[in-house]
């Protein structure tokens, strides 16, 4: 089950977007590997294996399944993606400041037991 507690899952209208957003991140000191470009052929496909294969009660329970969906619908309207770590709240707004300076279609936030979805 996708569940990256700790992390922002970001979809972007276009590629440009999100590697604009990804290069305003490492400016400001986020390592590459906290912040992760991911491109809608990549989602598409985690996201259809992750749904095909996690159709269980925990899956319903913590609404990941929800989640992957709404990641999954994006991907097939051409989203571009970021997983950046914030596992904290000043990480979380930090990481959406500069994530609202471009157009972006939606930002979950994983915690540990619930997804929240951040404007």
């Amino acid at each position: 089950m996708f569940y990256p507690i700790g992390y922002l899952v970001a979809a972007f209208q276009n590629k440009d977007d999100a590697e604009q957003v990804q290069r305003d991140l490492a400016t400001g000191g986020y390592e590459p590997h906290d912040c992760i470009l991911r491109t809608d052929e990549e989602v598409a496909a985690a996201a259809e294996r992750n749904l095909d294969e996690n159709t269980g009660f925990l899956a319903r329970l913590s609404k990941s399944d929800e989640a992957v969906q709404i990641h999954l619908d994006a991907a097939k309207q051409g989203a571009a993606f970021l997983l950046i770590y914030a596992p904290g709240d000043t990480d979380a707004a930090r990481a959406m400041n500069v994530i609202r300076r471009v157009p972006f279609e939606f930002a979950h936030r994983y915690h540990r037991l619930a997804i929240e979805d951040l404007k």
